[in-house]
Parts: structure tokens; C-alpha cells; sequence
């Protein structure tokens, strides 16, 4: 019993550790990297002039709601503004609801920059970004940030062209019901022309840029995210979210026509969205040239006819009432924005079915040995679903009273959102652990803690096995959080049983890291998402982690 305490202590310092290592490193990587303070290179990307775009089109903070002075203004700046840089330009009139609901003039602007191949045919990228805002805000963020990196894109596509011949939509009224982006696509004849779209939005004004959204083929988007290799955070998680809920963008019009593409935005003190607090002052200039970067990094690669962009023979089949769904055959994620791994989904099921069954084989060969029983890894499974059951109703219960209080400002407090998340988190750490620790000491009085710790085990991977293999195939790709976890569990499980390791504790180190490395990046994206209004999501995901390292926290003899 000494070597099995010893070896559970150095499991738990192991865990320890990297729990502290892989923290630092998601808070580090989470924000976007400084760059250059001055860029000689007119043919790329330069944060610094973009952030001069955003405070000449931005000018006195005024917001440019439809049908205002401020909008015209901005309008005026920005037709201004393609004139200096020697951009040709069209503009589309339309008449939509404005903010007092009755129809009001609004005014599309589209740029169409010629490609390096002279061919000028068909398809065609388009970059796309709104330049209204709401009335309360000057809407430094949204969406002006997006109108600046694509200002600055047009000045580097002209510098250095794009394969093909690049269109740059800047929509109006986007904030009243997408209108400019449904004029575009039902009157405006480029329409038809249009290949593949990258769009610009934001729900903040600092923090990562995120790919949130892509076209009906993932394999494919996947595919261009991998080679890529951009700085931006992608994860098919957030897609799958996305679809699921009532917003909409821009890209949503697009996405219903049929076209491929990407959606990218940032989330960052959302506390500032759509509010007066969105101003100049606020934006991170490293989102700005994250955001830039990577859009002009995707525009040159859907413009070189890299798939997902049609063919030429591909695209003359269409028509523009082409609608497709969304197939979601990938699962993409990056690592800490080092590099983005993808898979078929597929592969998802096959792994979910290949780890339920190593899992069932191996409880069969432990019950043989005696170190395993039926009746104990089912009560382990139970134990698993009493406690996700039971941090999920504390969390939500921390979250109404939080609103009931009135002391603290939900979803997003005034002062941080981080101390509530991690409440919620720990709450979910330690709600997981009631249902386990009670009835640990139960099998440690009727059975040998070797056999306790494998009925634990054995009974909470097989319990998140099958909560896995649902989200395989009700939402594909939102399956990696739970399935990499899984995996190396599975994987530790066999290396167990062939070097005849006598606990679970290596097993449950392995697998903790491995959800430690998938959830800890996704945290901060959740903080910024939801804030503390979702607190038992919260807690489940605290929840979540806790069982990947059972028995670490079972007690021991």
C-alpha cells in the first residue's frame, strides 16, 4: 500500500504541475501577439496603418446609426477615403427599416480590385464588413475595426494583387437586420460572381479574432485553416454553437446562398458591445492586425482558387439560388494557437465506438483478474451522472442568485469576469466530488482499494463514452473537448494493462493533462462568451475536468 500512495502522490504532483503550466500558457497565447510598431512592406498587412484607418473613418465618435448625421458622415469618409487610395467603386441604394422602423435610404459600397492573372472571371472572393452602428455607440469595434483592416486591405491587394479579382463589400444596415448584405445578394448583379466571402464582425473590442463560422463544407475549410496556419483562434465548437443560435451576420446571408467562406470576429470585454463604451480607446491594436493578418491571409488564398473556392467548372454550375447545408464533416480546433488540428468526422464515431468497446473488454479482463467488478464500475458510472447532475443545479443556482442579488452586474461584471468563472469552476470541482467520495468510502470498506480505484475508473470514462458518442453524432463538431480526453484515456488504459500497472492513478494523470490541454484554451473564450449567466455550463466543465483525474481524489489506503 506504500508504493500505491507514493504512486498516487507522484500522479498528483505530475497533474499539479502541468495544471500550472498549461494555465500560463492558454492565458499567454489567449491574447494576440504584439507586432511591429512600424511595417516597411507596402504589399502586407500593417496594424499600425490600419489603426490610423479606424481613427480617420471612427473621427468624433459619433455613432453612425442609419439614417443619422454620423452615418453620412462616415459614408462620406469612406467614399473619401477609397478615393485616395485609388480604389474603383460602385454604390447600391436601397430602401430597408431603419432604428424608428419606417424605410430609410441605405447605401452599399463595392470595391472591386483586379487580380494579378488579368483574367477578371468569375468566381470571385469577396471581403465584406458593415460600416453602420447601432445609435448608443460610435461602434469603434463593431464595426469599425472591420472596416479598417479592410481599408488596409484594399491599399495592400493594390500594392500587390491577388490572384484573381477581389470584391470588398462595405454593407449598410447591418445592425437593423442585415439589410445591406440581402440587398447585395438579392438585387446587386455581382452577386452571382461572388465564389466565396470572408467577413468581418465583432462582439467586443479587444481580445483573440476568432473563426467562429465557415462555409457547408468543413473537410475543406479545415483543410485551408490547417495549411494556413493562422494566428486567429478556430475551433468547429464555436460553429457548431453558432448554428444553433438566433444571431446572425452578414455571413449569414452569404452562408444561405450557398457560398463558402469564413466568418471571423472578436469577443473580447463584450461588456462594451453595442454600447457608448465602444470607442477608439478601447480597441487593442493587436486584435486589429490579428484580424487583418488573417482575412488578408484567407482572401489571397480563396483568391489563388485554393479549395473551399469553386472551380471555375464548379462555379459555372451554380445558380444564385444555390442553398447548401451545413454537411459538418470536420472537426478542426487550433492547440494554443500554435497550429490547427482536423479530422473527419467520421473518425469521430469510429473513434467513440473503438474506445467503448476497448473499455468493455478491458472491465471483462479485470473482473478476471479481481481487480474490477461489474456491480462497482456501474455504481462508478452512477456516481459520474449524480454529480454532473448535481454541479450543474449548484451552478445555475449560483447564477440566479447572483442576479438576485443585484450586487454583481450579470453576464459580465464590472470589474472581471474571472473571479465568478472560477467560483463556478470550483463549485463544479467540488460538486463532483460529493456523490465520489461518499461512495469511494463505501467500496473501500467492502473492497481492496485497488479494485475501488478501478471501479471509479473504469465507471466514469464509460459514463463520458457515452455522453461522447452523443455529441458524435447530435453535434459532430463540438465532440472534441470529451473525445480527446477519451482517447488518451483509452490509449493509457491499454498501456496499463500491458505493464500491468495495479492502479488507475497514471491513467487518470494521463487523461487529466490531455482535458486540461483541450479545455484550458477554450475557458477564456467561454468567460467572454457567456459571462456568468450560464453558471451551471460553468460548473459542468469544472465538473468535466475533476473526472478526467478520478481516483486522484479518491482516498486511499
Amino acid at each position: 500500500m506504500i508504493d500505491a500512495r507514493a504512486t498516487r502522490r507522484r500522479a498528483r504532483i505530475t497533474v499539479g504541475i502541468c495544471l500550472v503550466g498549461v494555465i500560463v500558457l492558454a492565458a499567454l497565447r489567449h491574447f494576440p501577439a504584439r507586432f511591429p510598431s512600424t511595417n516597411s512592406d507596402a504589399q502586407a498587412f500593417a496594424g499600425e496603418r490600419a489603426v490610423a484607418e479606424l481613427t480617420h473613418f471612427v473621427a468624433d465618435g459619433t455613432p453612425r446609426g442609419v439614417a443619422s448625421p454620423g452615418h453620412d458622415a462616415a459614408h462620406q469618409r469612406l467614399r473619401d477615403r477609397l478615393t485616395e487610395l485609388g480604389a474603383s467603386f460602385t454604390e447600391q441604394k436601397f430602401f430597408a427599416r431603419g432604428w424608428n422602423r419606417t424605410a430609410v435610404e441605405m447605401t452599399n459600397i463595392l470595391v472591386r480590385i483586379p487580380g494579378a492573372s488579368n483574367k477578371h472571371q468569375p468566381p470571385f472572393v469577396m471581403l465584406s464588413a458593415h460600416y453602420d452602428s447601432v445609435p448608443a455607440g460610435p461602434g469603434a469595434g463593431d464595426n469599425g475595426v472591420g472596416v479598417a483592416c479592410a481599408l488596409e486591405i484594399i491599399r495592400a491587394l493594390i500594392a500587390s494583387p491577388a490572384s484573381n479579382d477581389v470584391l470588398v463589400l462595405f454593407t449598410d444596415g447591418e445592425e437593423t437586420g442585415l439589410h445591406g448584405a440581402r440587398a447585395f445578394a438579392i438585387e446587386n448583379a455581382n452577386w452571382p460572381l461572388v465564389g466565396a466571402a470572408v467577413n468581418l464582425d465583432a462582439r467586443g473590442s479587444d481580445g483573440p479574432v476568432y473563426i467562429f463560422e465557415t462555409g457547408s463544407n468543413g473537410s475543406a475549410h479545415a483543410e485551408m485553416l490547417a495549411s494556413l496556419n493562422l494566428s486567429t483562434h478556430a475551433t468547429s465548437l464555436a460553429a457548431e454553437a453558432y448554428e444553433r443560435m438566433p444571431n446572425g451576420t452578414d455571413f449569414s446571408v452569404y452562408l444561405r446562398g450557398g457560398r463558402p467562406g469564413f466568418n471571423l470576429a472578436f469577443i473580447g470585454s463584450p461588456r462594451n458591445y453595442h454600447t457608448a463604451r465602444d470607442t477608439i480607446d478601447n480597441v487593442d491594436s493587436r486584435t486589429v492586425n490579428q484580424m487583418g493578418t488573417s482575412a488578408l491571409a484567407l482572401v489571397r488564398a480563396l483568391s489563388s482558387g485554393q479549395s473551399p473556392m469553386p472551380s471555375a467548372r464548379e462555379f459555372a454550375e451554380w445558380t444564385p439560388t444555390t442553398t447548401t447545408q451545413i454537411d459538418r464533416a470536420a472537426v478542426w480546433f487550433d492547440v494554443f494557437g500554435f497550429f490547427t488540428a482536423r479530422w473527419s468526422s467520421w473518425l469521430s464515431v469510429l473513434l467513440v465506438l473503438a474506445s467503448i468497446t476497448v473499455l468493455a473488454i478491458s472491465l471483462r479482463s479485470f473482473r478476471r483478474m479481481s481487480t474490477a467488478t461489474l456491480i462497482g464500475t456501474l455504481i462508478g458510472s452512477v456516481d459520474v451522472a449524480i454529480g454532473l447532475v448535481i454541479a450543474a443545479v449548484a451552478g445555475t443556482l449560483g447564477s440566479i442568485a447572483l442576479h438576485r442579488s443585484g450586487a454583481v452586474e450579470l453576464p459580465w461584471p464590472v470589474a472581471s469576469v474571472w473571479w465568478g468563472d472560477v467560483a463556478f469552476l470550483l463549485i463544479g470541482a467540488t460538486a463532483i466530488l460529493i456523490p465520489s467520495r461518499l461512495i469511494a468510502r463505501q467500496r473501500l470498506k467492502r473492497r481492496a482499494s485497488t479494485c475501488a480505484s478501478w471501479d471509479a475508473w473504469l465507471g466514469g470514462w464509460i459514463a463520458i463514452a457515452l455522453v461522447t458518442a452523443a455529441i458524435a453524432f447530435a453535434a459532430p463538431g463540438a465532440v472534441h473537448p470529451l473525445l480527446v480526453p477519451l482517447v488518451i484515456a483509452v490509449i493509457a488504459l491499454i498501456v496499463a494493462r500491458l505493464r500491468k500497472w495495479p492502479t488507475p492513478d497514471w491513467c487518470a494523470c494521463a487523461a487529466g493533462i490531455a482535458a486540461l490541454v483541450v479545455w484550458a484554451p477554450l475557458e477564456p473564450t467561454f468567460a467572454d462568451a457567456f459571462g456568468l449567466s450560464l453558471g451551471g455550463f460553468t460548473a459542468l466543465r469544472g465538473a468535466l475536468i475533476v473526472i478526467a483525474m478520478r481516483p486522484l481524489g479518491d482516498p486511499a489506503e
